[in-house]
């Protein structure tokens, strides 16, 4: 009786790291690819009509990789300037390095950028895109399926004939296959300005891709506010409790372009929301265009997406992983900017000036990238993978970024080794807080707002007790990055006495430990812990799952420090490693400089 009693009643408090499915739907990914233009010679002969291919297959197979290890990667994203050159025969070849995903059963949706849109005097570029990626829907029946490049679109357009022996793209395999519904477009910015704007669903969220590119004024276009009926139906109208992402190639607030989605700046003191310039000040090549207008067409935005709780803003243009919280100008409005790191032969360095409006999060510059989604109920889980070798410099034939002709130009890729860079996330039932350096990462959070999204929440709370940003990470010019911490749960399960916890944001890029901060949490009240039970061998731990899915405690993964049970709250002067439990507040704490994969539970556990 007295074992049945420790198993039913207490058996440890454990803060426990746990893979927890969604009660939404099964948790599914996709991936993003950014900005694949090739610049230079090409001596290997693998990299045809300004097309780095060396590159797009390795990532290509890394997208591959992962789906045939979970079968959940559905499709990639590209985030537009998917050829340097902008001709029907670049972009058609483009699509041809895609077939490798649509064999895969990965489909595959990209957008222009103004590299597609802006050269000279190829103004048929929508009608080309919608023609070589039938998937998108100009042709309403073919709206989602993939694997359908027509057959106009074949190796002879490849200018180079070695390609087609050193790296020539897959050859089709299969047959057409459905990802996504529900697909919507901004009619008279499609129609009348030639723009490539597009929508859809696919499970519980809605992909926005706004092409802000209108003939014939390709490279300073921005009609995002000509699309502003249809922005706004796409996002209210999609299904309560559900994600949204939005793209578009060029950024809110970029680091080296300070041209954005809302048209050129105004001189070169703009950090490209016109801060500090009197907003009657003009914009040059527009017409009746202010730095005022520009601001309004921002804050309008902006409000929109943080109304409809889209999270994050995701762009290319700038060849650097970057991101931040952006604000905007009338300061009413945050969104996370997410500028992907791209995957091409010219790289990027931001520099001055930059707007107070935009508050740093992560940078990484000079490296090959992609990233994967992982969308799992109202919670998403954001990795950016990069390549090892990093310090890459633009090519000396290209005349932008950074030129160095000792350090690495990118004229032959190599074979690329990714190592994730970083792991972030959100949740829609959780909460974010910024920390800047030096700043407490004191927070709370509780179950209320994810019992009215799923059923099952017993009720538990969490909070930070102490610890300090000592991040010296910062911008390369010089801005201190700031933690964006965010908050999610799940519900419990039968293995657990309290809801579970998501934590990101804890982790400097490119780090494998956290500033040291104490994790509290509170458990189930009918739950009885008591002395007896302790001295029986039932011991506290804060734990988390090993390589082969073990528990094991999660001080353990503290880099330093040793380990210590208390019984009984925690105490300030505690070093790293102790752990416990409090039964008059029922809840368990653990000292730790770690977040695992970021899920903490309180479990029963021997």
């Amino acid at each position: 009786m007295k074992r049945r009693v420790f198993f039913s009643a207490f058996l440890s408090m454990l803060i426990v790291l746990s893979m927890v499915a969604s009660t939404f739907a099964e948790p599914w990914k996709f991936g993003i690819i950014s900005d694949t233009q090739w610049t230079t010679t090409d001596p290997a002969h693998q990299n045809p009509n300004t097309i780095p291919a060396s590159i797009i297959k390795q990532v290509n197979q890394q997208f591959i990789n992962i789906n045939n290890s979970t079968h959940d990667l559905k499709f990639v994203i590209a985030m537009g300037d998917q050829v340097d050159v902008g001709t029907q025969a670049n972009d058609y070849v483009r699509a041809l390095y895609s077939q490798d995903l649509y064999n895969a059963g990965i489909g595959f949706y990209p957008m222009r950028g103004n590299h597609e849109a802006a050269y000279g005097t190829y103004l048929t570029s929508d009608q080309d895109f919608w023609h070589a990626y039938p998937q998108i829907g100009f042709t309403p029946a073919n709206a989602g399926m993939n694997n359908m490049t027509p057959s106009d679109i074949t190796t002879a357009l490849i200018t180079d004939p070695l390609v087609l022996t050193n790296n020539p793209p897959a050859a089709f395999s299969g047959s057409a296959f459905q990802v996504g519904s529900n697909f919507s477009y901004p009619t008279t910015a499609n129609t009348t300005n030639s723009s490539v704007s597009y929508a859809f669903q696919y499970d519980n969220a809605t992909f926005m891709l706004l092409d802000q590119f209108k003939s014939y004024d390709y490279y300073t276009s921005h009609i995002i506010p000509e699309q502003q009926d249809w922005i706004t139906n796409t996002l209210s109208g999609r299904p309560a409790n559900t994600h949204a992402f939005a793209f578009t190639h060029k950024n809110i607030l970029g680091g080296n372009h300070k041209d954005n989605m809302f048209g050129g700046p105004a001189n070169g003191s703009d950090p490209g929301d016109g801060y500090g310039i009197a907003p009657g000040t003009p914009i040059p090549t527009e017409t009746s265009f202010t730095v005022g207008d520009k601001q309004f067409a921002e804050n309008t935005f902006l409000e929109l997406l943080q109304t409809n709780k889209v999270k994050y803003m995701i762009s290319g243009h700038d060849h650097h992983h970057y991101n931040s919280v952006v604000t905007s100008p009338d300061q009413q409005s945050k969104v996370h900017q997410l500028i992907c790191a791209s995957d091409s032969s010219k790289f990027y360095n931001p520099g001055l000036p930059v707007s107070p409006n935009d508050t740093p999060v992560e940078q990484d510059l000079q490296r090959l990238g992609y990233y994967i989604f992982t969308v799992d109920g109202p919670r998403v889980t954001i990795e950016y993978y990069a390549d090892n070798h990093g310090s890459w410099q633009s090519d000396s034939n290209y005349p932008y970024g950074s030129i160095d002709l000792v350090n690495y130009p990118l004229r032959t890729t190599p074979t690329l080794t990714f190592v994730k860079r970083s792991t972030t996330g959100y949740s829609l039932n959780g909460k974010e807080q910024l920390v800047a350096r030096g700043a407490s990462y004191a927070m709370t959070d509780d179950t209320t707002v994810a019992a009215t999204m799923e059923s099952g929440f017993i009720g538990t709370s969490m909070a930070i007790l102490s610890g300090t940003n000592g991040s010296m990470a910062a911008t390369n010019y010089g801005k201190p990055t700031s933690k964006a911490v965010n908050t999610g749960w799940a519900a419990k399960t039968a293995d657990t006495i309290s809801d579970v916890l998501f934590l990101w944001g804890m982790t400097d890029l490119g780090a494998t430990s956290t500033d040291k901060y104490v994790l509290s949490m509170s458990y189930d009240p009918s739950v009885v812990v008591n002395t007896e039970m302790i001295n029986e061998g039932y011991i506290v731990a804060v734990d988390t799952k090993d390589a082969n899915g073990n528990w094991v405690k999660a001080v353990d993964m503290n880099v330093g420090g040793g380990k210590k049970f208390v019984l009984g709250p925690w105490n300030k002067v505690y070093p790293l490693g102790t752990y416990g439990v409090d039964p008059k507040t029922k809840t368990a704490w653990a000292v730790i400089n770690t977040t695992g994969s970021g899920q903490f539970a309180v479990v029963e556990n021997h």
